[in-house]
């Protein structure tokens, strides 16, 4: 599954070739499971234990927009005349989009004491976990999806520490 990554902000200097190299190993993750906990026991051919899903054939577009960016998009798509953190698309025919906020990304991880580059991971992990049919609109699916974040920062931030660290920093 290609990624291909527009830069349409300009408050923040982003490293894209990191951040498109993460959302391509998170992509390959969801293809087989790693979003899911072990399954027990282990289906045969599997040694890791986890379910496999078909990898299709698809191209995803991941999106650096900033406030004023993602908030039209999510008042002409969700009627929500706010800022957000992510929207994800699926246009069908195996063209996904992933739009996050760069601007949020800094901004929330200061004022949670996390770095940027940590938020724009999770952005993009919590978006492409929306495109393979991940939902947080109630408590137990909350939890459920929050657990499959989880899971896939750990592996991809833990695997090399420099995909998903130092991807960005602040302009000006």
């Amino acid at each position: 599954m290609p990624v291909a990554i527009r830069n349409q902000q300009r408050l923040h200097k982003v490293a894209t070739a990191r951040l498109k190299k993460l959302a391509q190993r998170a992509l390959d993750l969801v293809a087989v499971g790693r979003d899911e906990p072990p399954a027990r026991p282990k289906p045969a051919g599997d040694p890791a234990g986890r379910p496999h899903r078909a990898q299709s054939k698809c191209n995803l577009s991941l999106v650096l927009m900033d406030d004023a960016g993602i908030r039209k998009l999510n008042r002409d798509f969700h009627h929500t005349d706010a800022p957000t953190d992510v929207l994800s698309f699926d246009y069908g025919g195996g063209e996904l989009e992933v739009i996050v906020n760069v601007e949020r990304a800094f901004d929330v991880a200061e004022q949670y004491r996390n770095t940027a580059s940590r938020e724009l991971a999770l952005y993009i992990v919590h978006g492409i976990l929306h495109l393979h049919s991940h939902d947080d609109v109630t408590p137990a699916k909350r939890r459920r999806m929050r657990a499959a974040q989880q899971r896939l920062l750990k592996t991809l931030l833990s695997r090399r520490k420099s995909i998903g660290v130092a991807v960005c920093r602040r302009l000006g």
